[in-house]
């Protein structure tokens, strides 16, 4: 299923003692890069493919796309052949959760692990190998703030990171650290001017905040130029369109619409999109989460043969499969729930595409059993399977998530002048969504990173994470 991880099994059985993490080089770029004769997809909201093109990268700038034909002359170049390849934008995944050693104590209750245990590199590296140069993390933490600096300098080689930190009641969901607390509109008002005052751009609400202390924080942060984005809290209350007010601007699941009845409400829908579109509210599909969730408490034993999970953290593995609250939570009423919401999120977002709302990519990557970077492959499939045509879900995975982020001026395209974050592909997503995953090479700010390259990143985590 994943091509990067095709060789896994002999690995793990040959692999010698886990060595100490070795985090690659700090990411440099040579003099100029010329890719020949690849058909560019550029994304651009023209749309369009340019086929036999020569595209010439300096520094970490797209200088130039011409016909191959023209001939570009470059002394020391590095030239790559693109013959019968197709050039893209790095993918974005809009809904992660990065992990660090805190989180992990907090998750667990335990004042294990020690320091150290989720290596930075370690983390980013599933992203780089998938074409994932762009992230948002939806619990961020003074870690995460950390973690974007490490690869922003260069010294770790990840893609760049967005970041909101979350809001939910005294009574939170996630435990306290990786969220934040308000009771009141007064904390909600402050939990506001804390982001502000931390660098945030974004912060995210969560489920049990009330209505009026939601309202607060919306208000709050439109004075203070920040952007609200999250759940819809309050669920089965009858409520749901008083949460869409000026300034909250992405619903982070499709599953937030299927959980505002007791069961989920197909005809519900049009209501939904109208209210999305009424509020120029975007949204985040995380359909694998879903589909993951289901899987997992169908066969709990699953858990144990999927090969995508060998790329965290040991710590996080063995929370991952063998303390999965989702596997503790199968019974069969649970899986006819979660079956539920899988059948109402396909008609939704393909509802909210017809009506022109934006659907940005994300998997919820992060979660026990949703293995970060190689699901956001599995969205892709799982939004061409509700129904988005090809273009469309590259477009929420690139130029549209730029957009949102306001970034749209630094990268999500292929065009001169743009950070030079791309993926080359060896077959065309334009004609199978399911191609993003044959990757020959990754360049993230101008550094070529072939096949080859990726792969023994693979190894090298891999073979200090195996059991």
């Amino acid at each position: 299923m994943f091509r990067c991880l095709a060789f896994l099994a002999g690995l793990l059985i040959a692999a010698p003692a886990p060595l100490a993490a070795s985090p690659p080089a700090p990411a440099t770029a040579s003099d100029a890069l010329v890719i020949e004769n690849v058909t560019v997809i550029p994304m651009t909201e023209e749309g369009g493919v340019l086929p036999n093109r020569t595209v010439v990268i300096e520094g970490d700038r797209i200088v130039s796309i011409a016909f191959a034909q023209d001939g570009i002359d470059l002394c020391d170049a590095n030239r790559i052949d693109g013959t019968g390849m197709w050039l893209i934008p790095g993918f974005s995944d809009m809904h992660v959760h990065l992990g660090n050693d805190r989180m992990l104590r907090l998750l667990a209750g335990s004042p294990v692990p020690e320091d150290g245990a989720a290596n930075i590199q370690d983390i980013f590296t599933p992203y780089i190998v998938n074409g994932v140069l762009q992230v948002f993390d939806l619990a961020a933490m003074p870690e995460t703030v950390g973690q974007r600096i490490e690869v922003e300098s260069g010294r770790v080689l990840g893609p760049h990171i967005a970041m909101a930190p979350m809001i939910d009641s005294d009574d939170p969901i996630l435990p306290f650290g990786i969220t934040q607390s308000a009771a009141t509109p007064a904390e909600g008002r402050q939990a506001v001017k804390d982001a502000a005052a931390d660098g945030y751009e974004f912060v995210k609400v969560y489920g049990r905040l009330d209505l009026e202390t939601f309202t607060a924080i919306v208000d709050e942060a439109r004075a203070r130029d920040i952007r609200v984005i999250g759940h819809i809290p309050q669920r089965g209350k009858g409520i749901t369109e008083a949460f869409f007010q000026p300034g909250f601007e992405l619903i982070v699941h499709a599953e937030e619409f299927a959980q505002q009845t007791r069961s989920p409400d197909i005809t519900a829908i049009p209501s939904y999109v109208e209210m999305a579109r009424k509020n120029d509210t975007a949204l985040v599909s995380t359909l694998t989460a879903n589909e993951r969730i289901l899987e997992i408490a169908r066969d709990p034993g699953s858990l144990a043969s999927r090969v995508d999970l060998y790329v965290l953290p040991p710590q996080f593995y063995d929370f991952s499969v063998n303390s999965n609250p989702y596997a503790a939570q199968s019974s069969e009423g649970y899986i006819q729930y979660v079956q539920s919401i899988v059948q109402f999120n396909g008609p939704l977002v393909r509802a909210f595409a017809e009506a022109g709302i934006p659907i940005l990519t994300g998997t919820d990557a992060g979660i026990p059993g949703v293995a970060p970077g190689f699901s956001l492959h599995d969205e892709f499939e799982a939004l061409a399977e509700a129904g988005l045509d090809n273009a469309s879900i590259l477009e929420g995975s690139t130029r549209l998530s730029a957009e949102f982020l306001g970034v749209d001026d630094d990268r999500g395209t292929v065009a001169v002048g743009m950070r030079a974050d791309l993926v080359l592909l060896d077959a065309d997503p334009l004609s199978n969504i399911a191609n993003t995953r044959r990757i020959a090479a990754v360049i993230r700010d101008g550094r070529y990173l072939s096949r080859r390259e990726l792969d023994a990143l693979l190894d090298d985590l891999l073979e200090r994470n195996r059991k």
